[in-house]
């Protein structure tokens, strides 16, 4: 199976909820454009509005390096939230899988996105913060082209 997302540049839209400890779902929107700058370079650019109380605007603005061959991709962004990031990831036959950490903050969050292939068009989103041993919150949602 090849993957459509992120190795095809587009613009793909974003349905779900941001869960939160000890609070109900909260539902968000918005979508995600990738592009290509040259053979193996993307630029992958995030933004997402909460339907809470203060309508919370996430950016999310990541570049990344894939090696086809190997499947695996490296890669630095900078969220409206978290502040820089650096992580890798890998092409898997029916899901894609990212492990990060926070640059700069001195403490022990980390995350986990898996984008989980459903057809060409549609990939399920799941991405959690991790405070040491502890889900932070969580993101689900999903994405269509």
């Amino acid at each position: 199976m090849a993957h459509s997302f992120l190795v095809e540049a587009g613009y793909w839209n974003m349905t779900g909820h941001w869960l939160k400890p000890n609070l109900a779902p909260i539902p968000l929107e918005g979508g995600i454009k990738i592009a290509w700058k040259r053979a193996n370079w993307f630029k992958l650019t995030t933004s997402f509005t909460c339907d809470d109380e203060t309508a919370t605007e996430v950016v999310y603005q990541c570049r990344g390096n894939l090696n086809y061959e190997t499947k695996h991709y490296t890669y630095v962004s900078q969220h409206s939230l978290l502040g820089n990031i650096e992580g890798e990831g890998r092409l898997g036959n029916h899901s894609i899988v990212q492990y990060y950490w926070f640059m700069g903050t001195g403490n022990k969050q980390k995350g986990l996105d898996t984008y989980t292939y459903v057809d060409r068009n549609t990939y399920h989103l799941t991405s959690s913060i991790l405070d040491g041993h502890s889900i932070k919150n969580t993101i689900e949602v999903i994405l269509k082209r």
